[in-house]
């Protein structure tokens, strides 16, 4: 179930370091014996001697926990203290004691399960039953569903560190374990319900703190669209970067449910978009989430965009490059200059374009070293991926040394790739220690190179996504769609707001008709009104070159049921597209462009964006069209007013910043060399005075 609250303005933010630095922490259920209950407990005291804070075990059963005296109660609580955990079920009434007592409490964390989660009303209902008992205690909720890792001990490791959010606590560990290999960890999140606090809250916190290199998260929903915007544009003004696995596929919500563009926007899409568009790095399992972590705790930002590739073996060198260029990551020619000194130590049979294959023998003339300072320091080099053969140990220890040796120096991210996966033989280890990642397959490497490309700090498109962000109107908390405007009402309302249209006429008996088309001018087209889906019904007649054939259509169609007539002109050439927006439950405005025509749906050609919306976005979005090369001009056809097609697309945009509209599609929307003209559309509108965040 989507909830939507209100957005917090940034007085409201909560002062999460008390809840990772408490000054007093009090348990309820507290334990010293009982399994997982132990552990949460013990975690609690131990965060407390670490910070300083006072530690309250509150246990009616028991005199002490881990030596510490107990409380019986909430009431009997000495103070108010910064964190109340509840790990029995019957939380409502814990807060409700604690309340009636005068006790309050920054931060309540949830252990118990049986709200939300259930998907029932009940449990909905009682959920919101704990908020409100949460709220009269002063605090903010954790949770509920969820537990005390936010408090594992974290091991002390040097440099820069990942912060963690996860909905599911196990989610979130294998991402943790990245300690194993020296990677620190500044923070984790645990989550749960996000019955109040949710992951956004947790990511702008960290993103903020100047020892966390990446935020990592494990995401199965977010609740407010607005929140994550706000959460997304604080990463990018802070250059941290945020990577994700995002699973769950949301419902498209009622109100994407009469157009085109309703139908093919896709909450799972405009997440993609979203993700896009605000630099979040989405992978598809928790793997990759720990190697992109890993990688941008470890490498610097790169200087140039494109990807070396050095290998000793030259099938190696052609896969890797494969997968890189598969990625969309570029792969430069090497300058001249930077081939000749490779070709000093690189046997002439064997390539030094990029990939560089050294062709292995030279790996043990010991000038492994230089071999790797060169392509490094060519300038059009960014990042640097070292494939090792580790399946040989003379190889893979020539190939090993060669990386130790630059990597000390070295000013640009190099990323070796251990081919070896069921053999840890001498020389992995080495690269941990010396500070590097080590991948364990060619692809995570490729994804942590182009996360290391697309570093916030070097992309300027997602720093002006930001800077726009912030001007935008909230995502409202709830659309309710009201009236649906067809064809006729739909095209005058657009042609309002500056959108071209066919001339076009309402008739409402076949004589009308032919009168419209004696005044637009003949050929025309004539289209039954106050019916969906119009072709399929017989109610659209193209071609019409005089009035015998204008009103025998009409009179056919008046006759099937046709409400009413619309007379248009005929338009012909150019490439017919669809351009519409949507409204998302969560993300809120979407706008739309694809294939469009009477087979839009079947066709499914269609490109995404949420808001802000820039020329460079439509751009990207309309070379993701597989129809862009029509665009273009095709088999000698002229290029289309690429300017006017963007400058409509914008306007979708500055419509769905104003919030007049629920649903649009302008379908087809004709494109020719000399305009863009509007042949069909479908307006829905939102009902009066709709909620906003």
């Amino acid at each position: 179930m989507t909830r939507e609250p209100e957005s917090r303005p940034a007085a409201e933010t909560p002062a999460l370091e008390l809840f990772y630095a408490p000054r007093s922490v009090a348990v309820v259920g507290a334990h010293d014996t009982r399994g997982g209950l132990s552990q949460f407990t013990n975690g609690a005291l131990q965060l407390c001697r670490r910070t300083g804070g006072v530690f309250y075990p509150v246990n009616p059963k028991l005199s002490a926990v881990y030596g510490v005296p107990c409380i019986a109660s909430v009431a009997e609580l000495p103070e108010s203290v910064d964190v109340l955990c509840i790990f029995i079920g019957n939380a409502i009434g814990i807060l409700e004691e604690a309340a009636a007592a005068g006790r309050t409490a920054r931060f309540v964390m949830v252990f118990a399960n049986g709200f939300s989660e259930l998907q029932t009303a009940d449990g909905v209902a009682k959920e919101a039953r704990l908020l409100a008992a949460v709220r009269a205690v002063g605090g903010r909720l954790i949770g509920p569903n969820t537990n005390l890792n936010a408090w594992d001990p974290r091991v002390e490791l040097p440099g820069r560190k990942i912060a963690v959010v996860a909905q599911s606590g196990s989610q979130g560990r294998p991402v943790v374990e990245a300690q194993s290999v020296g990677v620190g960890i500044s923070y984790w999140a645990p989550t749960g319900n996000e019955a109040d606090l949710e992951s956004a809250d947790f990511i702008e916190f960290f993103v903020a703190d100047p020892a966390t290199a990446v935020v990592c998260g494990y995401i199965e929903g977010f609740t407010s669209g607005q929140r994550l915007r706000e959460a997304a544009a604080s990463a990018i003004e802070h250059r941290t970067p945020l990577a994700v696995v995002k699973v769950g596929r949301s419902s498209a919500g009622a109100v994407m449910a009469q157009s085109h563009t309703g139908h093919l926007a896709g909450s799972d899409e405009v997440y993609d978009a979203f993700f896009e568009q605000y630099g979040v790095i989405r992978v598809d399992d928790t793997d990759e989430l720990t190697e992109i972590g890993v990688a941008l705790a470890r490498c610097p930002v790169p200087a140039a965009d494109g990807v070396a590739i050095i290998s000793a073996s030259g099938g190696t060198a052609a896969h890797v490059a494969d997968l890189t260029a598969d990625a969309g990551l570029p792969i430069p020619t090497l300058l001249p200059e930077t081939r000749a000194a490779l070709r000093e130590f690189i046997p002439p049979e064997f390539s030094i374009d990029n990939p560089v294959d050294n062709g292995g023998p030279s790996m043990f003339t010991g000038a492994g070293p230089r071999m790797w300072e060169i392509v490094l320091g060519d300038p059009q080099i960014g990042v640097l991926l070292c494939p090792v053969p580790a399946s040989t140990p003379r190889l893979t220890r020539a190939v090993v040394d060669a990386i130790l040796a630059v990597a000390p120096t070295a000013t640009k991210p190099i990323l070796p790739i251990w081919l070896g996966p069921y053999d840890r033989s001498d020389g992995y280890d080495d690269l941990w220690a010396a500070g590097l990642p080590v991948f364990r397959n060619v692809r995570g490497a490729v994804l942590a190179a182009r996360a290391l490309l697309g570093h916030p700090s070097r992309n300027a498109a997602v720093q002006e996504t930001a800077k726009l962000a912030r001007a935008l109107p909230p995502i409202p908390r709830e659309v309710v769609a009201g009236e649906t405007l067809q064809e006729s009402a739909a095209t005058r309302w657009l042609q309002d707001r500056g959108f071209i249209f066919a001339e076009n006429a309402d008739a409402s008996t076949a004589d009308e008709a032919v009168q419209a088309a004696e005044r637009i001018g003949y050929p025309v087209v004539v289209k039954g009104t106050g019916v969906a889906h119009k072709s399929e019904a017989g109610l659209v007649a193209t071609r019409l070159g005089d009035p015998v054939q204008v009103r025998a259509a009409a009179e056919g169609m008046l006759a099937r049921g046709a409400q009413g007539l619309l007379v248009a002109r005929h338009e012909t050439g150019g490439v017919e597209l669809l351009v519409g927006l949507s409204t998302d439950p969560v993300l809120g405005p979407v706008v739309v462009v694809g294939a469009g025509g009477v087979t839009a749906e079947a066709v499914r050609d269609v490109a995404r964006s949420v808001l802000p919306l820039t020329a460079a976005r439509v751009e990207t979005m309309l070379s993701r069209l597989r129809i862009a090369p029509l665009l273009d001009g095709w088999r000698g056809s002229a290029p289309v007013d690429r300017e006017a097609l963007i400058d409509t697309v914008l306007a979708l945009g500055a419509l769905a910043e104003s919030g007049e509209v629920v649903e649009l599609d302008i379908n087809p929307l004709l494109v020719r060399p000399d305009g863009v003209v509007g042949l069909d559309a479908l307006v829905r509108l939102p009902a009066a005075g709709p909620g906003r965040g």
